[in-house]
């Protein structure tokens, strides 16, 4: 039997993807075929995948992910292009250290 949640959340990333991508800018046809348009894409789609598999478990801390998207695009706040881009790193490092320490922590429960 495949794997339909898995299907399922790839496809609600693909679509949050577009939408986060449409809304903050790339509403020119001629800017679409672009290399930008692409990696954009592609940043925005694995960003909005982690985040829809975070709300599984975290829901607020997948909410300020999902919103921590938005401050990657220059276009959002134009008087501050380049400087609120960390913030949205930081809060998916803390998504991914809450993976990994409860892994770490299930593996050691389960070795004693």
């Amino acid at each position: 039997m495949a794997n339909e949640k898995n299907k399922i959340d790839i496809f609600i990333a693909i679509f949050l993807g577009f939408v986060i991508l449409f809304l903050t800018g790339y509403r020119n046809i001629n800017m679409i075929n672009s290399k930008n348009f692409i990696i954009s894409l592609l940043i925005f789609i694995i960003l909005s995948y982690f985040a829809v598999k975070a709300y599984k478990r975290y829901k607020y801390l997948a909410a300020l992910m999902f919103l921590s998207i938005f401050l990657l695009s220059p276009n959002v706040f134009t008087n501050k292009q380049g400087e609120l881009f960390p913030i949205t790193y930081i809060i998916f490092s803390i998504y991914f250290s809450i993976l990994l320490g409860s892994n770490l922590y299930t593996r050691w429960k389960s070795s004693l």
